[in-house]
């Protein structure tokens, strides 16, 4: 059951105790895309390209970010939370994912995305 004394994060997804492997990822956002996508390295250290059609003027581009997010890597929206750059297109995300192990994969998979 979750504790919300111990958990981890003040976001949409604070309701995820310690016992929930938690991934912190940075992400290279592209609102307003004509093609959503998600793969790719921008920058050193490596941000995962993220392009959503939702614009940051809608207000629904961060909430577009995480749901692309989580189908990725096969969990809940509810599980991805951006924890800082809110406004900017360079952001941290929080995972809150079952196996960690393979959420470190996928974002390998998917970091070495996009040069297609």
């Amino acid at each position: 059951m979750p504790d919300e004394a111990n958990g981890t994060g003040s976001g949409s997804s604070g309701s995820y105790d310690g016992a929930m492997p938690q991934l912190t990822i940075t992400v290279r956002a592209n609102p307003g895309s004509s093609r959503p996508k998600i793969g790719g390295a921008h920058g050193d250290p490596p941000e995962l390209i993220v392009a959503v059609r939702e614009t940051e003027k809608s207000g629904r581009a961060n909430a577009a970010i995480e749901a692309a997010v989580a189908q990725e890597f096969g969990i809940p929206p509810s599980m991805v939370d951006v924890k800082s750059g809110h406004a900017a297109r360079k952001k941290e995300l929080s995972l809150f994912v079952p196996d960690k192990a393979k959420a470190d994969a996928t974002l390998q998979r998917l970091l070495a995305a996009g040069d297609d």
